[in-house]
């Protein structure tokens, strides 16, 4: 019995530009190379990207069936153009019958098990005579999946404020979850309206330092007092990009102390029973050594 040697490969879906496992794909098959797979919209041709590391806890649901022939590519330019044509035909009917969505996308699988329409919708759709008017004219099986505004932007890709392409349309896996508190623990301006993406929501890149703030709850609150070398300084700033925190005396003299210097001069954030002493005239003293 020959015995073929696998891997767990990354895999980028063509419709949704999603990422995902496979889980034993031949050696053989490389990064940049298209294989075929089972999915439950059907015989799907995705993109590898790379190798993955094996989730044994929750093994990939999708199945390899074969690397990806001339004639499969061949079948899959053909449905485009044809989901194209399909996708036009659905926006029309839907405007007809009053209905408010935004259609994205129109997808067919390999072996044809059914056409899908990818719409944005800000509510619920009632979509059953969209669905059989276009069974009558496209003779499938049709299926409405709505997708989040965020996923919108990935599926057909944007450019983002910053001039580069969105990340949510170059890399992004999973949407974490970004709100407006984030903006105040990275020392923003509070202007939601500012860090705003082309999706209408706040920018996805908010969430990538988030782990870089989260030594912001051992830190002296700003504007709070400490005593260094016997004299009173106030808390001016932190930077987190310097990863340094800057003290201001009465007389306008500035300090500076790395993080990493917080631990061994004992500067912490101060506890519930330390801040009301400070509210009642007292001062955290941080210790003798000078900046």
């Amino acid at each position: 019995m020959i015995t073929i040697d696998t891997k767990t490969v990354r895999i980028r879906f063509l419709d949704t530009h999603k990422f995902a496992d496979v889980d034993e794909v031949p050696e053989k098959i490389k990064k940049g190379d298209f294989i075929v797979i089972e999915t439950e919209k059907g015989e799907e041709l995705v993109l590898v990207v790379g190798r993955s590391v094996p989730d044994r806890e929750n093994p990939s649901t999708y199945k390899f069936l074969r690397k990806a022939t001339k004639k499969d590519i061949n079948i899959f330019d053909k449905h485009e153009k044809e989901a194209e044509k399909a996708l036009k035909l659905c926006k029309k009917l839907a405007e007809n019958l009053g209905l408010k969505m935004n259609l994205l996308k129109a997808y067919i699988p390999l072996n044809r098990s059914k056409i899908l329409f990818y719409y944005v919708s800000e509510g619920r759709v009632d979509f059953r005579q969209l669905v059989k008017d276009l069974a009558k004219k496209l003779r499938m099986r049709i299926e409405m999946r709505q997708v989040g505004v965020r996923d919108g932007v990935q599926m057909a890709g944007a450019i983002g404020v910053c001039g580069n392409q969105c990340c949510c349309s170059l890399f992004i896996d999973k949407f974490d979850t970004v709100n407006v508190e984030m903006l105040e623990e990275q020392n923003l301006p509070p202007t939601p309206s500012k860090f705003t993406g082309i999706c209408g929501r706040l920018m996805c890149c908010l969430a990538f330092e988030m782990e870089n703030y989260s030594i912001r709850k051992d830190l002296p609150e700003t504007d709070s007092e400490v005593e260094i070398n016997g004299k009173i300084y106030r808390v001016k700033e932190y930077d987190f990009i310097k990863e340094k925190i800057f003290f201001i005396s009465d007389t306008g003299e500035i300090i500076s102390f790395c993080f990493d210097e917080l631990d061994r001069l004992g500067i912490k954030r101060k506890s519930p029973c330390e801040g009301c002493s400070m509210k009642n005239g007292g001062v955290s003293e941080i210790g003798s050594e000078g900046a």
